[in-house]
């Protein structure tokens, strides 16, 4: 049978548009049949908690900072191309310029601006820091914005006032999407783990934004030129106002930083010993020429990461484009098509229909209004369920959502806005997050821009087909092909994506320790100590992390973790210099005082940072039973478990993972073993399965430790003295044996004490320790025959050099070829 206009008008006719009863009782139908769908998919989520996924963390390690910069500028922005968009069709009519074919100029000239920033974004992209980009957005906005104003003031014939706007229009666009893509290379830079969550937040402000506009034009009469003008001047003066803000707070933050270390520098070590940090760069890059006979040795050896084969220029520029590519590219597409329905199909049909324009208003506000609110928990879903999964079924939404609001009848037609709006609020963020997470190491920023090209597309390209469609076969014949298309998509893409890229992969371990707390002993801040730290927080999330350190180490890392992904409140501080004095009475000058190492090669630093170790289950309040004591040069990238959570007795065993397949030399393995054997009167031992307990980490008992502590201070008799004094504390006993051994290791201490019983054990030694990599400074790689740390540096300052530190992701992505557990940077 077939559909006439007239059956379709009936249809609306018959429920009364203009009565307000009618429209509140569809519209809250509508919102309930979306509020229960989002339950059934929260409670799926709920009920699945994939090991894999970090619920908890996502998200909520990102620093307040980066959530500012992320969301407040983009609001703006969006505001000020919402309120161009919204308030030009007002003005156009009211000012006779023309009518529907005009304010399709004006958008058409917005779409193109879109297209236009993407393509200019690729040499930008490639030669400008993310704000600067958002500064030429801010510009270029003003200018469009500007030529409004002049208009208004010049009282300009209406053809021009209409090609001003359409100009205006257009580089507005620009600035839009310039912004949009610096914001996503913001994005993938500071945000690790949860790039879905976050993106969700991100897709949210932007309907914010465009909500605040069309809030702003209720009250504000746009039909004049210059308010229109001055309003759009406003926002692109406020967004810049805040990219300077947050930008040179950020500058200044790393300026500090920098100040700091150089207060802070250690002096020049002597010959023979390990070289110290000098500043944030020099320090760990080694700069300068070695001295003497190190001018003639060999090379330091380095790492060899997988590298293409050589080509010229312009293909190594287009090595992005791939078969992965073009799959991130037909999904994104296919989620625009989604988008355009909801910003096209909406109006159109209410105006085919005649419908009411205050129902049109309020069923578009109601979709957008579920858009917002699901944006952020689709962000959270693609966290629980995976991007794919929820891309698919939010397409299958839209087509139905597509389909009912095409069919005749006032309930169908709030119903399908309803649905339309819900599924493209759940999917908003998987373009951002599909570009970033896919994108190649190398030339990433043109992957994730060629991304964003195919987005914007969509703007220029969908209102075109479907409004030829709808004026030539008619609204239904338009929703319909929409609807099969986007039915297509979903079967391309089950057919497309591996099973594994769409599933998440539920058999990963679950390694995360949230009742467990480690320590990290910090001399200074080094460019490494953010990427330690975001590691342990992403794939360990402690409960809490102590970091023993003095004032100026302090004083540094608390500046700087503004910048970090580090969840708040999950760092604390704990004073070295005072470390020992509320349970032992003395501090740190007193211990040093009583050291005399004459025969150690190290000097007292080294001997004291052991002490800080074996003292942190006394010495630093409420800490947890079992805890983790973590070097400060130690990176993770591939965890391993540190404790046996389906272990059936009463305490929990404990794992350390050996890094280190075996001692420098024999010299080295006597000298650990012979004080081992002073210190504890048993025999050394080593991992069962191969390596040493020079782990660079280990997971210590209180109780265990306690145990340990007072059979050292039985064993280790008082050298010094009257009878009846009290005993010395075992620090200071350790300290003394400094006299007569070269080396000691707190952990061949405790990891010979505490595998007597269960409470400790080891990994492999080739699971996870024959995978690492150990990088020194070039001098130090010189003179010891070792990889030298300049590779890595090199690729990391590609781009910027840091002022807080290298990101944990940045690094991580750079080894990623690697495929390490761990990275070790020594001395750093």
């Amino acid at each position: 049978m077939e559909l006439t206009g007239a059956m379709v008008e009936e249809g609306f006719a018959a429920l009364d548009p203009d009565s307000v009863g009618q429209m509140m009782w569809h519209i809250g139908k509508a919102v309930i049949t979306a509020a229960v769908i989002l339950m059934m998919m929260l409670g799926l989520a709920v009920f699945k908690r994939p090991k894999s996924v970090r619920l908890g963390k996502a998200g909520s390690g990102v620093s307040l900072h980066v959530w500012v910069t992320l969301l407040l500028p983009n609001a703006v922005m969006h505001a000020c191309g919402g309120l161009l968009i919204v308030a030009a069709p007002q003005y156009i009519v009211s000012a006779g310029m023309g009518g529907a074919g005009s304010a399709g100029l004006v958008a058409g000239s917005f779409g193109l601006g879109l297209v236009v920033a993407n393509l200019v974004a690729f040499k930008l992209g490639s030669v400008l820091h993310p704000w600067l980009m958002c500064i030429v957005a801010a510009a270029t906005g003003l200018m469009g914005v500007g030529g409004l104003v002049l208009g208004g003031v010049l009282t300009a014939p209406p053809p021009l006032r209409l090609y001003g706007l359409a100009g205006a229009a257009g580089l507005v666009g620009f600035a839009q999407s310039l912004h949009v893509v610096a914001r996503t290379f913001y994005q993938a830079e500071e945000v690790g783990d949860g790039q879905a969550f976050v993106s969700g937040w991100v897709s949210a402000s932007n309907i914010v934004g465009i909500a605040a506009a069309a809030f702003v034009t209720s009250f504000v009469d746009c039909t004049v030129y210059t308010n229109l003008g001055f309003l759009c001047g406003g926002g692109f003066l406020l967004y810049a106002g805040l990219i300077l803000l947050l930008t040179c707070r950020r500058a200044l933050q790393g300026r500090e930083m920098q100040k700091l270390e150089s207060e802070s520098e250690a002096s020049t070590p002597p010959p023979g010993l390990c070289m110290e940090e000098k500043d944030l760069e020099a320090g760990i890059c080694g700069q300068a020429a070695p001295q003497g006979p190190l001018q003639v040795s060999p090379s330091p050896a380095v790492p060899t990461l997988p590298t293409a084969p050589a080509s010229s220029q312009n293909s190594s520029r287009l090595s992005w484009i791939s078969w992965q590519f073009a799959k991130v590219c037909f999904l994104i597409f296919t989620m625009a098509i989604a988008r355009e329905a909801q910003k096209f199909l909406i109006p159109l049909i209410g105006a085919e229909n005649e419908i009411s324009t205050s129902f049109v208003g309020n069923v578009a506000f109601m979709s957008q209004m579920e858009s917002l609110v699901a944006a952020p928990l689709g962000g959270l879903l693609m966290e629980c369920l995976g991007i794919l999964p929820l891309v698919l079924v939010s397409v299958l939404l839209s087509a139905v959502g597509i389909q009912v609001l095409c069919m005749p009848g006032m309930g169908f037609y709030v119903q399908g806005a309803s649905l339309l709006g819900l599924a493209c609020g759940l999917s908003a963020g998987a373009a951002i997050a599909l570009s970033i997470l896919h994108a190649p190491k190398e030339r990433s920023k043109s992957f994730m821009n060629g991304c964003r090209f195919f987005n914007s597309s969509a703007d220029v390209v969908i209102p075109l087909l479907v409004g030829s469609l709808a004026s030539s076969s008619g609204v239904l014949v338009a929703g319909s092909t929409l609807t099969l298309s986007m039915l297509a998509s979903v079967c391309i893409a089950l057919f497309s994506f591996e099973l594994q890229l769409i599933l998440p992969d539920s058999s990963s371990q679950d390694v995360r320790v949230p009742s467990l707390d480690f320590v990290i002993p910090l001399k200074a801040m080094g460019p490494f100590t953010r990427t330690v730290l975001e590691g342990i927080f992403t794939h360990y999330a402690p409960r809490q992390i102590y970091i023993v350190c003095r004032q100026e180490a302090r004083n540094s890392v608390a500046q700087a973790m503004v910048e970090w992904s580090l969840p708040r409140g999950k760092v604390s501080f704990v004073d070295e210099e005072s470390y020992f004095q509320k349970t032992l009475n003395f501090s740190r000058e007193d211990l040093k005082k009583a050291w005399k190492g004459t025969k150690s090669p190290r000097d007292f630093g080294w001997w004291w940072q052991q002490l800080l170790k074996l003292g942190a289950g006394q010495c630093i309040e409420g800490i947890s039973e079992n805890f983790c004591v973590w070097d400060a040069d130690l990176i993770v990238l591939e965890p391993w478990p540190l404790t046996n959570p389906s272990s059936t007795q009463s305490a929990t065993q404990c794992y350390v993972a050996p890094l280190q397949e075996k001692y420098l030399s024999d010299r080295h393995q006597e000298a650990y073993d012979s004080s081992t054997r002073h210190i504890l009167k048993m025999e050394p031992t080593q991992p069962r399965k191969g390596g040493t307990w020079i782990a660079h980490h280990m997971v210590f008992n209180k109780g265990v430790l306690r145990q340990m502590l007072d059979l050292i201070e039985t064993n280790l008799v008082d050298t010094e003295g009257a009878a009846g004094e009290p005993a010395e504390p075992w620090p200071l006993k350790i300290l003394k044996i400094a006299e007569s051994f070269e080396r000691v290791s707190e952990y061949v201490l405790y990891g010979t004490f505490a595998s007597q019983g269960s409470h400790l054990r080891a990994h492999p030694y080739e699971a996870y320790g024959a995978r690492g990599l150990r990088l020194y400074g070039r001098e130090e790689a010189l003179a010891k025959g070792r990889e030298c740390n300049e590779f890595l540096i090199d690729l990391l300052n590609a781009e910027s050099k840091p002022l807080t530190g290298y990101s944990y992701q940045r690094v991580a992505g750079e080894v990623a070829p690697l495929h390490l557990t761990h990275l070790q940077m020594e001395h750093v």
